[in-house]
């Protein structure tokens, strides 16, 4: 395991600890200044009684007091000291398992980026745009993928080129008007499929609902032909929506967004707030939560989830409920992961739009998810999966404000990413087997929630290492352009080492985007597997553009990923992933051709 250079300082084991190490002399009364110039014995005190009448300010020399130490000690702290000057970092221990594929994390020196507390990737100021339509600007965070992109593609061109802000996604008045028109219940067969793609689909990431407990609502609908209370019809058209989006392999015929129709209706039924709130709203917020994000409409998928996490303060799942009030221990298990599922959330849009977090860790006490009592139950997935779900959200929503955000840091950033990889490190190491990707292993066998799982750690180490990898491609190539009048420091072999595991994760990923995408199994509609698509083609053409040998071939995976995002635009993915097709032509042209740095710029 790498050792964090921020660590601690410990004494080395041969020697005694501090305060057995300074042996304590003799201490001899000490006289005040007065007493000790007129050679009286000074009676102590601070004053003392004889400048106390004497009207006289009293003082005490300062005394310099002569210690022993260990020779040892000194010796260990003069090596500390060295080490420090010298930017050595601690001796890494290398992640490599024979059989489980484990991303490894490189040791950091203290001088990556000339040891600054600052993320290289902030400026001066936060960063705001102004739009001709709207009041206020909007601010860009810079742990956003498009933003990032925008770096980038200002680092090729040298020029402040302007950020094209995200517009295209369904409105407000859209989506109002929507909830004024009728919205027919779907035939009885039409209905059933929906709610089983929904829960055989998104609800397997997510535990959002009870499955035997939809099935009964679902049969009780359609006996009453629709006519059932407004919970329980606005869940089922959210689950009709999910389904219409996870089901739909191409834009319906009149440019409708999939299951838009039913998404506002069941919104309308939810606007006004529960003065007593039931178990039926909160997974009704977090199903309009996760469908608004697959809309393009981030900030509302984060208010969403906000209002989930209120709704649960609200009614007491913060906290345990004693067992003598609530025996069914499936309704217990229930209501505890229907809270976490709410936090997995609110960490994750946070993180993804660089906003604070809704809730802190210690303003909560709820029972981690567990499968003691549920006898194989259906209703509920696999508690490990859920455990590690959520600690990876934990971890997310602790590392991008620490790597993003502004407020005044003591470690350097380097330290930081130290610090983040670590963790990531531990957490992959620690997964349970059945979680684990291992080398041997046929993508095309893998679950659908176990590769949202790895993708989405896989993003994480990205978001963590890109400043870094940004920064050694700007370095070489400012190193390249400007030979023999470079005055830059060189870059150190961890700063390489950061940006190399930032493009194996992207590779990565990559690898197990196109397989969903060979084997049939990419959702078109699902706004996570375009969003980390489009990362790691990100990725991939900072390498191709940094090496161009013949053996490396980034350039032939972006433009695959290139193929692939434009072919989603044609489907009619476009109004949602709102990234810069512009930018993905003109990258694929340089990483295709290996075209140098300045050209790509242009073309660009």
């Amino acid at each position: 395991m790498v050792t964090p250079p921020t660590q601690h300082r410990k004494a080395p084991s041969n020697a005694r600890p501090l305060s057995t190490a300074i042996q304590k002399l003799h201490v001899k009364p000490v006289a005040c200044i007065i007493c000790h110039s007129r050679k009286v014995k000074c009676p102590g005190g601070s004053p003392c009684a004889k400048c106390t009448r004497a009207g006289k300010e009293c003082k005490y020399p300062t005394r310099d007091r002569q210690l022993k130490l260990s020779q040892s000690y000194i010796e260990q702290l003069l090596k500390e000291n060295e080490q420090l000057r010298e930017g050595v970092a601690a001796t890494p221990t290398a992640v490599d398992n024979a059989t489980q594929e484990v991303r490894e994390v490189p040791p950091v020196t203290q001088n990556v980026t000339q040891d600054t507390a600052q993320n290289p990737l902030l400026g001066d100021r936060p960063w705001f745009i102004p739009v001709a339509s709207l009041e206020m600007p909007i601010h860009i965070d810079l742990a956003a993928d498009a933003a990032f992109a925008t770096r980038f593609r200002q680092t090729l061109s040298g020029k402040d080129i302007k950020h094209i802000p995200r517009m295209n996604f369904v409105s407000d008045d859209v989506i109002s008007a929507l909830s004024d028109l009728d919205c027919p219940w779907p035939a009885p067969a039409r209905a059933r499929f929906l709610v089983k793609v929904a829960l055989n689909t998104v609800c397997r990431f997510f535990h959002m609902v009870r499955r035997s407990q939809v099935s009964r609502c679902l049969e009780a609908a359609i006996s009453a032909q629709g006519n059932t209370g407004r919970l329980a019809t606005s869940k089922l058209f959210v689950l009709f929506a999910l389904g219409e989006l996870y089901s739909t392999k191409v834009a319906p015929p009149d440019g409708s967004f999939p299951g838009l129709l039913y998404f506002a209706h069941a919104r309308r039924n939810v606007t006004v707030p529960a003065e007593r709130p039931q178990l039926d709203t909160m997974e009704i917020t977090l199903l309009l939560s996760l469908y608004s994000y697959n809309l393009n409409r981030r900030h509302s998928a984060h208010l969403f989830a906000d209002s989930a996490i209120r709704l649960g303060i609200v009614m007491g799942m913060h906290l345990n409920i004693p067992e003598s009030l609530l025996r069914d221990r499936a309704a217990r298990e229930h209501r505890n992961r229907i809270w976490w599922t709410a936090y997995t959330f609110d960490r994750t849009w946070s993180s993804k739009l660089g906003h604070p977090v809704s809730v802190h860790d210690d303003d909560f006490d709820v029972d981690p998810p567990s499968a003691d009592g549920l006898a194989d139950d259906e209703d509920f997935g696999d508690h490990e999966y859920v455990l590690q779900n959520i600690e990876l959200a934990r971890l997310t929503g602790r590392i991008v404000p620490l790597l993003y955000g502004r407020r005044k840091q003591t470690k350097a950033f380097s330290q930081r990413v130290q610090q983040a990889l670590t963790e990531l490190t531990k957490w992959v190491e620690n997964l349970p087997s059945h979680l684990q990707l291992n080398r041997g292993d046929n993508e095309r066998m893998i679950s659908s929630n176990m590769v949202y799982l790895h993708l989405t750690f896989n993003q994480c180490v990205i978001m963590v290492t890109r400043p870094i990898l940004l920064h050694v491609f700007a370095s070489t190539e400012k190193t390249r352009t400007n030979q023999g009048t470079n005055t830059s420091p060189p870059i150190s072999e961890g700063a390489r080492k950061i940006a190399q595991t930032c493009i194996q994760c992207a590779r990565h990923s990559f690898r197990l985007l196109s397989e969903s995408w060979i084997e049939g199994a990419f959702a078109i509609f699902d706004y996570f597997h375009t969003q980390y698509l489009f990362s790691a083609a990100t990725i991939l053409a900072i390498s191709a553009l940094s090496d161009t040998r013949p053996e490396n071939s980034d350039a032939d995976e972006f433009e695959t990923a290139c193929q692939i995002l434009s072919q989603l635009g044609q489907i009619g993915d476009d109004n949602r992933n709102g990234f810069n097709r512009a930018y993905i032509a003109a990258a694929s042209r340089a990483a295709r051709f290996k075209l140098p740095v300045e050209q790509f710029s242009r073309s660009g």
